[in-house]
Parts: C-alpha cells; structure tokens; sequence
C-alpha cells in the first residue's frame, strides 16, 4: 500500500520492472525470510497489505496451513493485478484493492496481519495501525518489514547519489522515502499508542542477487518511480544515467552475478 501519488507512479511498465529486476536484488530474500518465520505461527486467517507484485505472496499457501485464508491487497490496481497474473494457478487467494489506513474488513477478522516494505509508504502511519489491531483477532500477529538507512543498502545509495549527480536540483527523491522509517523508538511508540504489545524489533542483513549490473540498475531506475521523476525532467538523460548506475554497481559488486548486501528491520507485534 502507498500513498495515492506514488501508486500512480507506480504504473505502466515499472510493475514489471520492479518484480523481474528489482524482485531478486531487493525483495525475494526478506519474502523468503518473512514467510519462514509467519510459518509457526500457522494462521488460519492471513491479510497482506501492500502486497505489491506478491513476492511474499507466492510463498504463503506452502507457509500456511492447508485451507487457510488468505487475503492480499495494495492500493494501486495495476500492480495487485500483476501479482495476481504472477501466482501459480489453484491458488485461492482472494485480491482486494485496499488502503491500510481505511481496511474493509471486519473487526477481529485475522489471526496474522502481514505488510513487507508498504509500511513507509503509509499516509497515516498510526492510522494504519490502528486498523490493523481492529482487524486482528485477539492474540494475533501483526508482522511487517521496513528499510534500514540507505548506510546499509548500498544499492539504494548508489542510485539516490547518481540521481543526485545528474540532477543537483529537483533531485527526484524516491530512494529516500521507503529508507526513512526505521528508528526504533519511533515504531515502538507508534504501535504502543494504537494498542500492540508484545513488540519486537530486529535489525535483518540478508544478501540480494542480480545477474548483470545493467539489469540492477534497470531495476532501480525503471522499477521504481525514480522512472517517472527521470522522464519528467529529462527523458533524454535516462540511459545516460542507467549506464552510469551500472558502471559505479559493476564497480562495487562485479558485473555478473551480483551479491548486494541488504539490511532491513523485521518488526513483530501482538494484539
């Protein structure tokens, strides 16, 4: 789920982009992790908000128990449908376009509630919270996962300074929304004021995987809205700086089979 600007930045190609290119560099390792560790909890109800093009998606049915519901949702259509043309076929998901800060669910309705890199991108943080605790069965889990700094994500900081070289004024400034929610204190105190307990917060370095350089930077520049902000100010200018991306990636990690280290924070909280 994200704010309504971004989910119309979020549009076009960028959808696929975003999965092919960027799925693997960014967001298959803490899919595979987040779904390992909802595994125990074995709910029986599972709501995912912002599912984006379902990486996490994908591994639920065989992380949950057999005949569990599962409800997934974003706020933008074009990228919930290229998730929903990505799932394996029998799967009974049910889609739904849905804001978190206004979820149209019952209250009490899941046992899990689950949202992998959408909380940064909340209109109203506390907000969302408060609907997520409506929504939960007591007991229940509240699971999400947030970017730490861009100090640890490299690739990320690779792209924000590029964007930077080129544009030293009006620089698009996508890379640095979904890497500024990650102070501990401040998350605590939000989902303690909507109601949570039990709340954990762990700090998660995993790896991420690219096959060539040029298709990791194509995926930080054409998978994200940072595509949207380039051709706005300068059409002209994208290969210039998708190549440049891809010469300072290619520097840093090789240019074939790249390993990026990543680092997020893995926030679980209880009804």
């Amino acid at each position: 789920m994200i704010a309504q600007q971004e989910s119309i930045a979020f549009s076009g190609n960028i959808p696929a982009n975003y999965d092919n290119y960027l799925g693997p560099l960014f967001f298959e390792p803490f899919a595979l992790e987040v779904a390992a560790r909802i595994r125990p909890l074995q709910p029986a109800a599972l709501l995912e908000i912002a599912c984006g093009t379902g990486r996490v998606t994908r591994h639920l049915p065989s992380n949950l128990p057999a005949g569990a519901d599962i409800v997934a949702t974003d706020i933008n259509p074009e990228m919930l449908a290229y998730a929903q043309k990505m799932m394996p076929e029998g799967n009974s998901i049910i889609w739904d376009i849905a804001d978190a800060v206004s979820l149209p669910y019952r209250n009490e309705s899941f046992d899990c509630i689950l949202s992998q890199f959408g909380v940064m991108f909340y209109s109203d943080r506390p907000q969302a919270y408060a609907e997520a605790l409506r929504t939960l069965k007591p007991g229940g889990t509240f699971v999400f996962t947030v970017w730490d700094t861009l100090r640890f994500n490299p690739a990320a900081r690779m792209a924000d300074s590029t964007l930077a070289h080129f544009f030293p004024v009006d620089t698009p400034a996508f890379f640095k929304i979904p890497f500024s929610c990650n102070e501990d204190h401040l998350i605590r105190y939000e989902l303690a004021l909507a109601g949570f307990k039990d709340i954990k917060v762990e700090r998660l370095p995993l790896t991420g995987y690219a096959d060539t350089a040029e298709n990791a930077a194509k995926g930080l520049l054409e998978g994200t809205p940072a595509h949207t902000a380039i051709v706005g100010r300068d059409e002209a200018l994208l290969p210039l700086i998708q190549a440049e991306l891809a010469r300072e990636l290619a520097d840093a990690f090789g240019s074939t089979s790249l390993r990026v280290p990543l680092q997020a924070l893995l926030v679980t909280a209880k009804r």
